[in-house]
């Protein structure tokens, strides 16, 4: 399976300027131009939607394992905390939001992405489970609220 990793337009994290969902807005100031891997189809509420889920270098500590998934620091980690695809961060997306974002050319990302491409399919059924568990009610307090990523890009049709 091949890997996409894209940025995210500003014109996306637009939808939220309503201040619909507080987390979207933090996920803005945060990623700004920063890359987010596209799961493609997984599954919510009975329904297939490509999910994006944000490259963060700083996950606290107290972040459950089952929430992210590690990768090797960035020289921008700080101590204490973690490198990884964070869960919690993902929302649904559309291709139209894609912006390109050349990952690689340094050893650190070429290392990050031969680790993602060789366990993407782990990835992927983390996704997945983590939708499902929060389709159950079960999920951090600082996640984004899918429900609301879906209407807002529902409205936009």
């Amino acid at each position: 399976r091949k890997i996409t990793i894209v940025t995210i337009s500003d014109s996306f994290y637009e939808l939220f300027e309503d201040n619909s969902d507080p987390e979207m807005l933090l996920i803005k100031e945060e990623m700004h131009r920063r890359p987010c891997l596209i799961i493609v189809k997984a599954e919510y509420k009975g329904k297939k939607y490509d999910f994006a889920v944000p490259f963060r270098s700083n996950i606290s500590n107290s972040t459950p394992k089952s929430d992210y998934f590690s990768l090797p620091p960035r020289r921008t980690t700080k101590p204490n905390h973690a490198h990884g695809l964070h869960y919690a961060k993902m929302f649904p997306i559309t291709s139209k939001y894609f912006l390109k974002y050349n990952m690689g050319g340094d050893v650190r990302e070429e290392l990050v992405l031969a680790i993602v491409e060789k366990r993407i399919k782990e990835i992927s059924d983390a996704v997945q489970q983590y939708l499902h568990n929060y389709e159950m009610g079960v999920y951090m307090n600082y996640h984004v609220d899918i429900d609301n990523v879906i209407k807002k890009l529902k409205s936009e049709h």
